[in-house]
C-alpha cells in the first residue's frame, strides 16, 4: 500500500532527525526491532502501535506522519527563500520593462490617433 510506504518513510525521516536507530526505538517503545523496520518500511501496523509510537514520541506530529501535513510552523529553508526573493525580484524587473514599454506603445498610439 503505497499510504504506508509514505508513513514508513516520514516516520524513519523523524526518527532520523532524533538520532534514533532502529533497536534504539524498539528498546523505547517495547517493540522487536523486526517491528519498527516493517513501519519503517511501508508494512501495514496495527493501531495498538501507532497509538504507542504516538504516545511515546509527543512531539511526532500525526497529521504529518499519516497526512504527510502538519498545524506545526513548518521549517523554513533560507536559501529557497532567498532563491524565491531573487525571483520575484527579476519578475518585477521584468514587468516594469514590459510597464515601460507598453507606456510608449500607448503614446505612440495616441501620437497617431492626434495626427
Amino acid at each position: 500500500m503505497p499510504e504506508f510506504n509514505e508513513v514508513g518513510l516520514r516516520f524513519y525521516k523523524y526518527l532520523k532527525n532524533k538520532g534514533l536507530g532502529i533497536n534504539d526505538t524498539a528498546r523505547k517503545l517495547g517493540f522487536s526491532g523486526s517491528q519498527i523496520s516493517n513501519i519503517k518500511n511501508g508494512r501495514v501496523f496495527g493501531t495498538d502501535k501507532i497509538y504507542k509510537i504516538l504516545n511515546e514520541f509527543e512531539d511526532l506530529d500525526a497529521n504529518w506522519l499519516f497526512r504527510g501535513v502538519s498545524n506545526e510552523i513548518p521549517e523554513i529553508d533560507v536559501n529557497q527563500l532567498d532563491y524565491m526573493i531573487e525571483l520575484q525580484k527579476e519578475r518585477i524587473i521584468d514587468l516594469k520593462k514590459e510597464n515601460a514599454d507598453l507606456k510608449n506603445q500607448i503614446k505612440a498610439f495616441n501620437k497617431l490617433k492626434e495626427s
